[in-house]
């Protein structure tokens, strides 16, 4: 009968050693491609609210370039500016917030899409360089606001729930009595809101700046 040879224990634990390292080879393959994994998409997560960042803040701006006291009243005029690298705004998705605190903590806001004037004045919105609404029985307001265009608008004072009020809160007479200033806020759709300190610089007197 033919006898089976029989390998020595020496050639099956050399077996078994490269056994051991092809799987921990596999494991560190394994390990090191999920950690490759992780990584890439980390970097993709952060590369993408970067540029969202940088969307937000770039894409739709305003800045607020003027104001003076519009007429002896409470109005008061302004001038803004739209980043050049945006989108087309409506009008009506910019929201305007006009606050003001008193000495003694009273505290005053209104707020509205630009040009509501919620029951004060008229608020009128126009693009730099077109008729304006003075002496203009057809006016009417700019409905959408392009990029790298400047506009001026009219803002009325008062509070949210007085807007057509005598006092004309947070507007010139009533800094000028009070001896304050006023905060107007512009917030646009995709884009940083923008802050602007009223402060009046000769009065009420006509024409006159408050920023």
């Amino acid at each position: 009968m033919r006898r089976s040879r029989i390998k020595s224990d020496d050639e099956c634990s050399v077996g078994s050693g490269a056994l051991i390292v092809y799987i921990a080879m596999i494991l560190l393959a394994t390990i090191i491609s999920f950690t490759v994994i992780n990584i890439t998409e980390k970097i993709s997560q952060k590369s993408e609210q970067v540029a969202e960042d940088v969307r937000r803040d770039s894409v739709n701006s305003v800045i607020i370039t003027g104001a003076w006291v519009y007429d002896n009243q409470d109005d008061m005029l302004f001038m803004m500016e739209f980043g050049a690298a945006g989108e087309p705004v409506d009008r009506v998705d910019v929201q305007y917030v006009l606050t003001c605190t008193e000495p003694d903590g009273t505290f005053h806001h209104r707020s509205a899409a630009l040009g509501d004037s919620q029951g004060g004045s008229p608020i009128y919105v126009w693009e730099l360089g077109t008729d304006s609404p003075v002496n203009n029985p057809g006016f009417v307001n700019v409905d959408n606001f392009q990029p790298g265009a400047r506009y001026f608008f009219t803002l009325d004072g008062g509070t949210q729930t007085n807007a057509g009020g005598p006092a004309g809160e947070c507007g010139p007479p009533h800094m000028d009595t009070h001896g304050i200033s006023s905060h107007l806020y512009l917030h646009i759709p995709h884009g940083p809101s923008t802050h602007q300190i009223l402060t009046l610089s000769n009065g009420q007197e006509i024409g006159s700046q408050i920023i």
